[in-house]
């Protein structure tokens, strides 16, 4: 291969055994030297499948295999001295992926810039990366999990994933003494907490001895999900006065214990109820009043992901908001009165469209007829909704969107993936020359036949 030093800048490695891993690396080294005078890798991707089970290394004593491990790890950086990048990204989980794994990232500990990894890692103790500046970490739903040390000033992006919410943030000070940690150069965080409901709030916040105070002076872009009891980070962070977009996603209860919270200014604000707040309303009024105060954003959206928890528009206070997502059982009427009462909507999702005792009158008239469809007064341009087709026949959909479709003139996009694609084009095309904004609507509806579940009729 003349002439192509260099040429390769990047490497994945796929490993895929029955029991044991290390015949698979002992081959795949084996080849990578063949070839290795030819790149100057950048870039590494190890992933690790086992065939039929999930790694079955848990309950084993793995210190028979270090040496096995140290191999794999010493061949590999011998290879490729000068990785910049690494990922994790494998389906398996046992303490072997692990514990190669870590050990790689431990050895390319001083020069790596990104990190990326889909399952705990272990490194040996001491180990710090001093110069990551982007890292994606999944604590694999585990609550006992230390992640490594890094260098909180140096990081640009982070991403915590699948963790409990009362994680110690240690891993990012230098100082164990401190509990003030600067992110100095951080622009990005998404942290989501899934594990265990915690119950004892106090216990656990300041099982530390005292609450941290995590500073992100440059931060632009803040995505929390937490679908747990308690949500620390809310509670530590010390946020700059304007952000680009804030996304928080946290139990209904939750919310009552964030009420002095003060977000600041953001040109994209999203605020949402999780699915597993269990039919809980007690969220909303501290939503309702986090919007009334960011009143000047862009964009205000709320996304109501539990299905036990239906909302009447009296519940929604906030006239600014753009943007309504609900996953509950929501009426026609209550969907009419959303788009009324919210006179900046302009993006509507609903879920779960009960099409059933509809109050308004939804009759559409005839193509030839003289009278026209009064408009609704909005700025929706994207509506959603779905229903049960087990319940609901596809005549009832489509002639609730036929009827949508006439009075808002303001629509780009329709979805609807239930309600048969033919009725509703042929539809616009009979009415296009009245209602000319029809032809300008982007539709996704359902192509084919429905299921064989589905109400006919």
């Amino acid at each position: 291969m003349v002439g192509c030093a260099n040429a390769v800048k990047r490497v994945q490695i796929d490993v895929h055994y029955l029991f044991d891993p290390f015949p698979g690396w002992e081959e795949v080294i084996q080849r990578m030297r063949a070839v290795a005078s030819k790149w100057r890798v950048v870039g590494l991707k190890v992933a690790m499948h086992p065939y039929g089970h999930q790694g079955g290394g848990h309950d084993v004593d793995m210190g028979k295999y270090m040496d096995n491990i140290a191999g794999v790890v010493r061949a590999l950086t011998a290879l490729m001295p000068d990785v910049r990048r690494m990922g994790c990204q494998g389906s398996d989980r046992s303490q072997a992926a692990s514990l190669i794994c870590g050990f790689l990232a431990w050895r390319y500990a001083d020069q790596l810039r990104w990190f990326d990894s889909n399952h705990r890692i272990t490194v040996p103790p001491g180990c710090q990366f001093t110069r990551l500046r982007l890292v994606s970490l999944s604590y694999d739903l585990a609550t006992d999990y230390q992640i490594p040390q890094m260098a909180a000033g140096e990081l640009v992006d982070v991403m915590l994933m699948d963790g409990p919410s009362n994680h110690s943030w240690a891993s990012f000070s230098a100082d164990s003494d401190s509990r003030v940690i600067e992110f100095t150069n951080l622009k990005g965080l998404l942290a989501v907490y899934r594990t265990t409901h915690l119950e004892n709030e106090v216990a656990v916040r300041h099982r530390d001895g005292h609450p941290w105070k995590l500073q992100f002076p440059r931060l632009e872009s803040l995505n929390i999900q937490c679908g747990e009891n308690i949500c620390p980070l809310l509670e530590y962070a010390v946020l700059p006065s304007h952000m680009e977009s804030i996304q928080i996603q946290l139990r209904s209860a939750t919310y009552q214990d964030h009420t002095n919270l003060v977000l600041p200014a953001t040109k994209r604000l999203i605020l949402g109820i999780t699915g597993e707040s269990e039919g809980d309303p007690s969220g909303l009024p501290v939503i309702n009043r986090f919007f009334e105060s960011a009143r000047g954003s862009e964009s205000l959206e709320l996304h109501i992901n539990d299905r036990m928890l239906p909302v009447v528009p009296d519940s929604i206070t906030c006239t600014a908001l753009t943007h309504l997502l609900v996953a509950a059982r929501t009426s026609v009427d209550t969907m009419l009165a959303f788009i009324e009462r919210l006179p900046n909507l302009t993006e509507l999702t609903l879920y779960t469209l009960d099409l059933s005792d509809t109050q308004a009158d939804i009759s559409v008239p005839g193509a030839d007829e003289d009278t026209v469809v009064e408009p609704l007064h909005t700025w929706l341009e994207s509506l959603t909704i779905e229903y049960d087709i087990s319940i609901h026949s596809p005549d009832t959909a489509t002639a609730v969107v036929k009827y949508m479709l006439l009075r808002i003139p303001t629509l780009f996009r329709l979805v609807s993936r239930m309600t048969p694609e033919g009725l509703v084009l042929s539809f616009v095309e009979q009415y296009a020359p009245r209602y000319p904004h029809l032809r300008g609507v982007e539709m996704e509806l359902c192509r084919g036949d429905l299921p064989e579940y589905a109400m006919l009729g």
